[in-house]
């Protein structure tokens, strides 16, 4: 499969997200630095850069490339090492442990979807998740924007509980349902392919426990969507919590006060580096 690579520095990094995620960029990395921020976005399609020219924010340094067709998650994931967030491990098949840890082990391979637990976003989340089952019982779950799997996973894993997993790309979709075979709980991951919540089940109307971890703008756009699909406090039951990560640590203040602004009540932030994890409840 042909990948084309955008490269761009700027210093409004919301505005150069939302323009390349409209141009059909499937995966948007940021890495900021100072008040400018690094950014490489992948498209399936040849980008058009007159169209980006004019859409984005203002810029510097906008080149595109075209990569050799590799499979260049996995490419860039050989030899890495484990990942130890207890009281998750995540290894991949050269890594896998050789005597038991007592930690929840999670064996990944990612393929082309985004999402390896090597970034400070996944990260964050299961720090997060392991905050928040040392005191709440979710029933019903959902992980928004899936990629790989790795969040569905560790939710089935230490909650034993049945997962609504989804994302917007077909290969995360089918990459989600591997990794969850490759962990046997392909019986308790249940994985759709949709756009937020457009084309999931609707047997499900609420949730416990929602986790996103994806780009901040989409974040904004599904807050609506979010808050009505959290279970609402209903006595003795308190409302449903929201997990959110994607989100460059500029970029909380303006994620916490979208979220007030549709009832929600942040809970807890974790900060990695650049990169912020919030938790809310309704």
């Amino acid at each position: 499969m042909q990948i084309w690579k955008v490269i761009l520095t700027t210093n409004n990094a919301d505005a150069a997200e939302e323009s390349l995620s409209e141009a059909g960029a499937g995966a948007v990395f940021v890495t900021a630095s100072g008040n400018r921020t690094h950014i490489e976005a992948y498209f399936h399609t040849q980008p058009d850069l007159n169209r980006l020219e004019e859409t984005l924010p203002p810029h510097q340094n906008l080149t595109t490339e075209i990569l050799p067709p590799l499979d260049w998650v996995s490419h860039s994931q050989t030899g890495l090492p484990v990942i130890k967030q207890p009281p998750f491990f995540i290894f991949e098949k050269l890594n896998q442990p050789k005597h038991p840890n007592g930690l929840i082990n999670i064996e990944l391979q990612a393929g082309r979807a985004f999402g390896s637990g090597h970034h400070q976003t996944t990260r964050g989340c299961l720090m997060m998740l392991d905050k928040l089952l040392k005191r709440t019982q979710p029933k019903h779950i959902l992980d928004l924007g899936c990629g790989s799997g790795i969040l569905a996973i560790a939710l089935a894993k230490a909650t034993h509980k049945k997962i609504k997993a989804s994302d917007i790309d077909p290969e995360a979709v089918a990459m989600t349902q591997k990794n969850s075979c490759l962990n046997h709980v392909h019986h308790l991951v249940q994985v759709h392919e949709s756009d937020g919540f457009n084309r999931l089940e609707r047997g499900q109307k609420t949730f416990d426990l929602i986790v996103a971890n994806i780009l901040s703008n989409t974040l904004k756009r599904l807050a609506h969507d979010l808050t009505n699909r959290l279970s609402p406090p209903l006595y003795p039951n308190r409302g449903g919590s929201l997990i959110l990560s994607g989100i460059l640590n500029t970029q909380q203040q303006q994620i916490t006060a979208t979220m007030r602004q549709f009832g929600l009540c942040l809970q807890e932030k974790i900060i990695l580096d650049e990169w912020t994890t919030l938790c809310f409840r309704r």
